[in-house]
């Protein structure tokens, strides 16, 4: 198993209850959203816990020392984030989707062995890359376009389509 494979199983709920998949591990090995000691730039976790925790998510700099415990919580909630492609990828937007939908059958298979009751699609190239084999597979897809990656500017966006996913029911 990799190293991200090996942090990401000690927070395996029982029953996933909502599947998150993002595109995948960062290049940076020190940033990834399992690992529980990230001191920076680890912004899909920040802004998921508060999505999901909303108030009991205080500021980021006193949350960090506790990953572990919102890991903890996250997966005990029935949550589980994994990424479409298993390795670092890198290029334009349009390589990226490339990958992404190479590796299809792969992450479809990942899925169903997972069994989530929804999954959510995190990052335009995720859900362009991913939307139609996952639709065809008949997995539960609840996002009906992408939910933004919380990063670069994009973390209002991200927190005002979460809360309209929420919202609807889905």
């Amino acid at each position: 198993m990799s190293e991200y494979e090996n942090a990401a199983s000690l927070y395996l709920p029982t029953l996933t209850k909502v599947l998150f998949v993002a595109e995948a591990p960062p290049v940076s090995v020190d940033r990834y959203f399992y690992f529980p000691d990230v001191q920076s730039q680890d912004s899909l976790w920040v802004q998921l816990m508060r999505a999901l925790y909303g108030t009991d998510f205080g500021n980021t700099k006193s949350e960090r020392p506790h990953k572990k415990k919102w890991l903890t919580r996250f997966s005990g909630d029935g949550y589980r984030l994994i990424d479409a492609v298993q390795f670092p990828i890198s290029g334009s937007s349009r390589e990226r989707v490339r990958e992404i939908r190479l590796l299809a059958d792969d992450l479809i298979t990942r899925v169903k062995l997972i069994n989530p009751m929804q999954v959510v699609l995190i990052k335009s190239t995720v859900f362009e890359g991913l939307m139609s084999a996952l639709g065809d597979a008949g997995l539960p897809v609840v996002n009906s376009g992408p939910l933004p990656f919380p990063g670069s500017g994009q973390q209002v966006r991200f927190q005002n389509e979460f809360e309209r996913l929420v919202k609807s029911g889905r």
